[in-house]
Formats: C-alpha cells, sequence, structure tokens
C-alpha cells in the first residue's frame, strides 16, 4: 500500500491500514460487508478507493459456514 491508495477518499494512513488489515483477515463477503461501515466507507467507495484490495474481497466465500 503506498501514499496514493487512500487519496480518492481522503483517508489517513493509519485509517487505510486499519480498513486493509480488516478486510484482509476477513473470512466471507459478510464479514466485509460488516467491516465497511465500520470505517464509515460504502462499498462503492471501497471499490473505487480499494480496487486491489475489492478483487480479493471477490474470492471470498458469501458467508462461512456454521461450525458445530
Amino acid at each position: 500500500m503506498n501514499e496514493d491508495d487512500c487519496f480518492p477518499l481522503m483517508l489517513s494512513q493509519r485509517e487505510c491500514g486499519a480498513l486493509y488489515i480488516d478486510i484482509r483477515t476477513a473470512a466471507s463477503r459478510a464479514e466485509v460487508a460488516n467491516i465497511l461501515p465500520r470505517h464509515h466507507l460504502s462499498e462503492d467507495d471501497f471499490v473505487a478507493g480499494f480496487p486491489q484490495l475489492a478483487k480479493w474481497v471477490q474470492d471470498l466465500p458469501d458467508d462461512i459456514p456454521p461450525t458445530g
């Protein structure tokens, strides 16, 4: 991640780093959908501001199957 990654959204490097970690540790797209509001991002803003990360999210399963 470089300084330009967060420019369109005007997020600080700390905010971008926290979002990146949260998204990369998500196990499903449903979890990502819950993460975005915590970072005050719409899905459209996320896709526009983090296109590579958004592509990575597309490979996640829709939801995590229940355990047990």
